[in-house]
């Protein structure tokens, strides 16, 4: 295997145009892993260092993130579960929540008809894609699922959350980004506990499932205690 070069200060500033001082502070707050120290005052950085700062940089300018959500994000993209966790995933006796693409009135659905559907140009559908907030299979069909969110984004426009106000569905990826760091977290919790338990593929799939839909009627409850919580102390 090759070996990652290694940056000194300066030259990893140079690489990412962030500051020495910058670089150093997330360190220390834990959002960027310690580098290799051969000294005192000499610290290495692999170049691993530089798609992680970019990618904080990115969700500082392009998606208005404070650190300590992006401290959360950035670290749930690396591995949190060991050996022992993915065999639990792999042993399920079939993916979760699979019978609910099949449920309801909802077809397949190609761009063009989804884009009309929706009463928006493909061009932004395209941004949707793009995002990660739906995805079309190999034949460029939609399920039902991607069908769904499109629609909710079309009452979202129509009670006037649209370009009028200046928003755009980009201002959604922040939700996307929380999803993902919760939806890692509760996978690492779930297997963590589950490892050892001698329980049989179907019954972990069981509990799986169970367990998620419940947490799902907990968070729109949570979603709009919090919005009112701040509103109320920023008022």
């Amino acid at each position: 295997m090759k070996k990652k070069k290694l940056l000194k200060m300066q030259e990893l500033s140079q690489a990412t145009g962030v500051s020495g001082g910058t670089i150093r502070y997330y360190v220390q707050k834990g959002i960027l892993p310690k580098p290799l120290k051969t000294h005192r005052n000499m610290a290495y950085y692999d170049e691993s260092y530089i798609e992680r700062i970019r990618a904080i940089k990115d969700l500082q300018k392009k998606r208005f993130l404070p650190l300590n959500i992006i401290k959360m994000i950035v670290g749930s993209r690396g591995p949190s579960i060991n050996s022992e966790q993915r065999q639990i995933l792999k042993e399920m006796d079939k993916p979760l929540f699979s019978d609910s693409l099949l449920a309801g009135d909802a077809q397949l659905m190609g761009r063009e008809e989804l884009a009309a559907r929706a009463g928006i140009e493909p061009d932004q559908l395209q941004a949707l894609e793009a995002m990660g907030m739906i995805e079309a299979d190999e034949e460029g069909r939609f399920d039902q699922e991607c069908v769904q969110i499109v629609d909710i984004l079309t009452e979202i426009r129509e009670i006037g959350l649209n370009e009028e106000l200046d928003f755009q569905v980009e201002h959604l990826q922040i939700h996307l980004d929380l999803m993902e760091f919760l939806a890692r977290k509760e996978i690492e919790i779930f297997t963590k506990r589950i490892v050892r338990k001698g329980m049989s593929p179907s019954q972990i799939h069981s509990l799986a499932q169970d367990a998620i839909n419940g947490l799902n009627k907990i968070l729109p409850i949570l979603h709009r205690r919090m919005v009112r919580k701040i509103t109320q102390e920023l008022g």
